[in-house]
C-alpha cells in the first residue's frame, strides 16, 4: 500500500487541507501544534473503519465545535496494484464515494454503504492489521517496541529469505489450532466456554447429591433426636413434681417465723432511732467545746497581733524617713552628670568636626588621584585600541612563519640549484619563471646562486642560451612556497606590522598596557568602593557649615615609588600629548585634633566617675525604696492581720452566745447522758429478740424459699424447651415422609453420572485440543528461531549505521528485540535510556519495512512526533538511517521540530499552515 494524497475538510480544526506524499522516499510534514498532523492519521484511519451513517462518539469528536457541518476526508491511494479514490463525509450531508483504477486501466465506481464494503474488504484483503498497527507510531508510542511476530507478510518475508519453511504451520493452520484451544482453554491455560460451564455442571450436580444425602441424614438424626427429647422430658417432669412438694414445705415454714420477724424489725427501728439522737447530742457537746475553744485561741492571737501591728508601723516610718534622705543625695547627683554630660557633648561636637574636616581634606586628595586613575585607563584603553595584536594572532604568525621556512627548506631540497657566473666581458642574461630571486643580468665577475622550480634560461647573446627545467614536483614545492609566503603576509597586513619580532613587541606591550588598565581600574574601584567622593564631599561640605572646603588642586605631581605608573604611557605617549598633564596632590593643613580628642577623654573620664557616683546612688535609693516598701508592707500585713482576728474573734463569740441561748452548757451534757442511756435499753431488747429469730431460723427460710422457687422455674423453663425441641423435630419428619427424600436423593445421583460422563467427553477433546496447541506452539517456536535470523541481521545492518560494528542484538518468540550490546556490554531493552529505547524501536521498524517492501502487503511507516529523547550526534545518523530507509519504501514523519530531521538526506518537507 502507498499514500498518495489526503484531503481533509471540517475535520477537527481542519476548515480545508490537501497533503500530498511521494509514493517512495522520505517525507517530512511540518507543522505547529494543533495544526492537524495527527488528524491525518487519525482520519486515514476513520475511512476505512467507519460508514458515513456510523453515530460513534469518534464521529462526534471530530466535528468542529459549534460548527453544524460534516466531517469529511479524502485518500487517494495504491492498494493491490489498483488506485484508489475514496471519499466520505460523516454527519451532515453523509455520502461515500469510491474509484478503482485497475492496472489495466479499467475504471469502477461505488457509491454508499457498497462503496464502504468494497473499500473495507480491499484493505482487510491487502494490509495486514497487525504490520500497519507495528508501522504505524501514533503520538506518544515512540517508546513502544513492535513485536510482530503475528504478522504475517513479515513471516512471509522472513520465511523466503531464510529459505526455511515453517513446517506445515502455515496461518490458517495456526488459526485454525488456535480457534479449536481457545474453544476449551483460555491463553493463561485455564478452563472456558462449554467445557469450563460443564465443569461447572459436574461441581453443581455433586453438590445436589450431596444435599440430598446430608438431608436424609438428618432425617435419621432427627429420629434418634426425637427419641432422645422424649426421655428428657420424662426426666424432667418426675423431678419437677418431687421439687414442687419440697417448696410447699417451705411456705408453711415462712409463715409460721414471718411474726418474729415482724417484732425484730420493729425493736430494729426504735433503735435506730434511739442511737441518732445520741449521735445528734454527742455532736452537739462536740460543737459547743469547739465553741470554746475557738474564743480563747482567738483572744490571744488578736493580743498578740495588735502588738505586732504597732512595731511594723514604728519601722516603716524610719524607713520612709531613710527614702526621703536618698532620693535628695541622688537628685544632687543627677544635676552633676547633666553638667558633665554636657561638657562632653560639645567635647565630641569638636572633635567630630575636625574629623570632618581630616574627612574632607583626605576624600579632597582620593577625587584628585581618581582623576589621574582614570586618566590613565583612558590613555590604556586608547593604545588597547591601536594594537590589532594577540596571543592568537601571533601563534598564527609564528606558525606561518615555520610553514614558510618548511616550505622553502622543501624547495631548496627538491628542486635544483643552479650558480651562474660571469667570467667575461659579454653580457649573461637571466630569465624564467619560478626562479628566486632571479637577476635580469650579471655584472662582470658577479655570481647568482639560483633555486629552479620552473625554467631558468641563460643566455649570451650571440653565443649560447642554456635553459634548465625543474622536475614535475617543483610546481607543487613552490605553489607550497608561495601559499606560505601569502598567509604571512596576510597575517601580517591584518597585524598591521612589518615582521614577526615587530608583533612580539606589540603583543608586550598589549601586555603592559592591559596590566596597567588592570590595576588603575582596581585603583579606581579601591577609590570608590565607598560611594560617590562628589556626594560624601558635599555632605561634609554641608555639615561643616559656611566654612569653604579647599579647592581640588589642577595639578598632581607623579608619586615616586609606584612601579610603572606612567612608564607604559611615556613609552606611547607624543611629546605633544597633554592628556596627563595638570593635576598636583592637595596639601593638608595642620589642626588641633589631638587636643581636642584629649579633652575629650578627659570629659568622658569625668563623666563616668559621676556616673559610678550616681550608680551608687540610685543603689541606695533603690535599696531605701526597696526597704520602705517592704516595711510598708510589712505593716499593712500586719494591720489586715490584727483587724482579721479580732473579726474572727467577735464572731466566735457571737457564735457561742447564740448556742448558749439556745441550750446552756449544763443541759448539752445532761441531754447526751440520757439518749446514751436509752439507747443501751433498745440494744439489750433487739439481741433478746434476734436471739430468738436463730434459735427458730427465720432468716434461712427466707433464703431457702428463693433458692426452690428459682429452681422450680429452671425445671419448667427446661421442660417446655424440651417439649417444644420434640415438637419441631416430629414436624420435620413428618415434613420429611411429604417430601420424598430418598427419592430425591436417587434422582440427584443419577444426574451426576450423566454430568459426568458429559464432562468426561469434553475434557478428552479439550486435552487433545491443548497437546496440538502445544505441539504446534514447539514447532512453531522451533520454526521462528530459524526465520528470525533475517529480522536480526537487518536489524543489526541498520543499527550498526549509527551505533557502530559493535552493535547487537536478541530477539525473543515474539520477534521483539529483548536486549541489546553494544562495546561489549549487554542489557535487557527495559534497561536502556529513553532515547536508546526510542531510537531502537524506530530501527526494528524500518528493518521490518525493509523486509516486506517489495511484497504486496507493504504499508508506510508513520512516525508521528519521534527522536524527542535523541542527543545531536545521534540525530545526525538517525537522519541518514531514515534517508537511507526511504529508498526501499514510502516513510512519512510527523513533527512539529523540523530541526530533529534536518540530517535526513533527499527527503521532502512538507510545511502545514494554520
Amino acid at each position: 500500500m502507498r499514500l498518495h494524497c489526503l484531503t481533509l475538510r471540517n475535520f477537527r480544526g481542519v476548515k480545508d487541507r490537501s497533503v500530498r506524499l511521494p509514493a517512495l522516499g522520505t517525507t517530512v510534514v511540518v507543522g505547529d501544534n494543533e495544526v492537524g498532523k495527527s488528524s491525518l492519521v487519525e482520519a486515514f484511519g476513520l475511512i476505512f473503519k467507519l460508514p458515513d451513517d456510523s453515530k460513534s462518539t469518534q464521529i462526534r469528536e471530530i466535528q468542529p465545535v459549534g460548527q453544524d457541518v460534516g466531517p469529511e476526508v479524502t485518500v487517494e491511494l495504491t492498494l493491490g496494484g489498483r488506485e484508489l479514490t475514496y471519499t466520505k463525509r460523516w454527519l451532515k450531508n453523509r455520502s461515500t464515494e469510491l474509484t478503482i483504477v485497475e492496472p489495466d486501466g479499467r475504471r469502477q465506481s461505488w457509491t454508499g454503504r457498497e462503496a464502504h464494503n468494497e473499500a473495507e474488504r480491499l484493505f482487510h484483503e491487502h494490509v495486514d492489521p497487525v504490520l500497519w498497527q507495528t508501522l504505524m507510531v501514533s503520538q506518544g508510542q515512540s517508546l513502544v517496541l513492535p513485536t510482530p511476530a503475528d504478522a504475517e507478510p513479515l513471516i512471509t518475508a522472513v520465511t523466503a529469505e531464510s529459505g526455511t519453511p515453517v513446517d506445515g504451520a502455515s496461518m490458517p493452520l495456526v488459526t485454525a489450532v488456535e480457534h479449536e484451544y481457545l474453544r476449551y482453554w483460555t491463553r493463561g491455560g485455564r478452563a472456558t466456554g462449554d467445557f469450563a460451564r460443564s465443569e461447572k455442571a459436574v461441581a453443581a450436580a455433586e453438590l445436589t447429591a450431596a444435599q440430598a444425602m446430608k438431608a436424609m441424614e438428618e432425617v435419621q438424626q432427627d429420629i434418634r433426636r426425637a427419641e432422645r427429647l422424649a426421655l428428657d422430658l420424662s426426666d424432667v417432669d418426675s423431678r419437677l413434681t418431687d421439687h414442687l412438694k419440697s417448696v410447699e414445705e417451705l411456705r408453711e415454714r415462712k409463715k409460721a417465723t414471718d411474726e418474729i420477724l415482724l417484732r425484730r424489725d420493729a425493736v430494729r427501728h426504735r433503735a435506730e432511732t434511739a442511737q441518732a439522737r445520741l449521735v445528734n447530742h454527742t455532736r452537739t457537746r462536740v460543737e459547743r467545746e469547739r465553741l470554746l475553744d475557738e474564743v480563747e485561741r482567738f483572744a490571744k492571737t488578736d493580743a498578740e497581733l495588735a502588738k505586732r501591728r504597732t512595731d511594723a508601723e514604728t519601722v516603716a516610718k524610719t524607713a520612709a524617713e531613710t527614702v526621703h534622705a536618698a532620693e535628695a543625695a541622688l537628685a544632687e547627683v543627677v544635676e552633676l552628670k547633666d553638667a558633665r554630660r554636657t561638657d562632653v557633648q560639645e567635647a565630641e561636637r569638636r572633635v567630630s568636626e575636625l574629623v570632618d574636616r581630616a574627612e574632607l581634606d583626605r576624600l579632597l586628595g582620593q577625587q584628585a588621584e581618581l582623576v589621574d586613575v582614570r586618566a590613565r585607563i583612558a590613555a590604556a584603553g586608547t593604545i588597547l585600541d591601536r594594537i590589532k595584536v594577540d596571543d592568537a594572532l601571533v601563534s598564527a604568525l609564528e606558525d606561518a612563519r615555520a610553514k614558510v621556512v618548511e616550505a622553502r627548506a622543501a624547495l631548496a631540497a627538491g628542486v635544483p640549484e643552479v650558480s651562474v657566473r660571469r667570467l667575461g666581458a659579454e653580457p649573461v642574461e637571466l630569465s624564467g619563471t619560478g626562479v628566486d630571486p632571479l637577476p635580469s643580468e650579471l655584472g662582470f665577475d658577479e655570481s647568482a646562486e639560483l633555486l629552479v622550480s620552473g625554467e631558468l634560461v641563460i643566455g649570451v647573446p650571440g653565443q649560447v642560451e642554456v635553459t634548465v627545467r625543474a622536475g614535475g614536483e617543483a610546481a607543487t614545492l613552490r605553489s607550497r612556497v608561495d601559499e606560505a609566503v601569502r598567509r604571512e603576509k596576510d597575517l601580517l597586513k591584518k597585524a598591521g606590522v612589518k615582521d614577526l619580532a615587530a608583533a612580539r613587541e606589540l603583543l608586550r606591550k598589549a601586555d603592559t598596557a592591559s596590566a596597567e588598565l588592570q590595576e588603575a581600574r582596581r585603583t579606581e574601584r579601591s577609590l570608590t568602593a565607598g560611594g560617590d567622593l562628589g556626594e560624601r564631599i558635599a555632605v561634609l561640605t554641608a555639615r561643616l557649615g559656611p566654612e569653604e572646603p579647599a579647592e581640588v588642586p589642577n595639578q598632581q605631581p607623579a608619586v615616586e615609588g609606584v612601579p610603572g605608573q606612567m612608564s607604559l604611557f611615556e613609552e606611547f605617549a607624543s611629546p605633544h600629548d597633554t592628556l596627563f598633564e595638570g593635576f598636583e596632590l592637595p596639601v593638608g593643613e595642620p589642626d588641633d585634633l589631638a587636643g581636642a580628642q584629649r579633652a575629650l577623654e578627659e570629659a568622658r573620664a569625668e563623666l563616668a566617675s559621676v556616673e559610678r557616683l550616681l550608680s551608687d546612688a540610685e543603689f541606695a535609693a533603690a535599696q531605701a525604696r526597696k526597704a520602705a516598701d517592704e516595711d510598708r508592707s510589712e505593716a499593712q500585713n500586719a494591720r489586715a492581720r490584727s483587724e482579721l482576728a479580732g473579726e474572727r474573734l467577735a464572731a466566735a463569740v457571737e457564735a457561742l452566745d447564740a448556742a448558749r441561748a439556745a441550750l446552756d452548757d449544763e443541759a448539752v451534757s445532761a441531754a447526751e447522758i440520757e439518749a446514751k442511756a436509752e439507747a443501751e435499753a433498745v440494744l439489750e431488747e433487739l439481741t433478746a429478740v434476734q436471739e430468738q429469730v436463730d434459735a427458730a431460723g427465720a432468716d434461712q427460710v427466707a433464703g431457702a424459699l428463693a433458692d426452690a422457687l428459682a429452681v422450680a422455674t429452671r425445671l419448667q423453663g427446661e421442660r417446655d424447651t424440651l417439649r417444644d425441641a420434640l415438637r419441631t423435630t416430629e414436624g420435620r419428619l413428618e415434613q420429611s415422609g411429604r417430601d420424598g427424600l430418598a427419592t430425591r436423593r436417587d434422582v440427584a445421583e443419577l444426574e451426576l453420572a450423566a454430568v459426568r460422563s458429559e464432562h468426561e467427553s469434553l475434557r478428552r477433546r479439550a486435552e487433545a485440543a491443548r497437546r496440538v496447541h502445544e505441539t504446534l506452539s514447539r514447532h512453531r517456536a522451533e520454526a521462528q528461531t530459524k526465520y528470525s535470523e533475517p529480522l536480526q541481521s537487518r536489524i543489526e545492518a541498520l543499527g550498526r549505521s549509527v551505533y557502530g560494528p559493535s552493535f547487537r542484538v536478541w530477539l525473543d518468540d515474539d520477534l521483539a528485540v529483548a536486549e541489546r550490546e553494544l562495546d561489549g556490554v549487554r542489557l535487557r531493552v527495559d534497561a536502556l535510556s529513553t532515547g536508546a529505547q526510542e531510537q531502537l524501536a524506530i530501527i526494528t521498524r524500518l528493518a521490518i519495512s525493509h523486509l516486506v517492501s517489495t511484497g504486496e502487503g507493504s504499508v508506510p511507516v508513520i512516525f508521528d512526533d519521534a527522536l524527542g529523547w535523541s542527543d545531536k550526534a545521534r540525530l545526525r545518523d538517525m537522519g541518514a538511517l531514515l534517508g537511507r530507509a526511504g529508498d526501499h519504501g514510502q516513510i512519512i514523519i510527523l513533527t512539529c521540530m523540523p530541526d530533529r530531521y534536518e540530517y535526513v538526506p533527499r527527503a521532502t518537507f512538507i510545511k502545514l499552515e494554520s
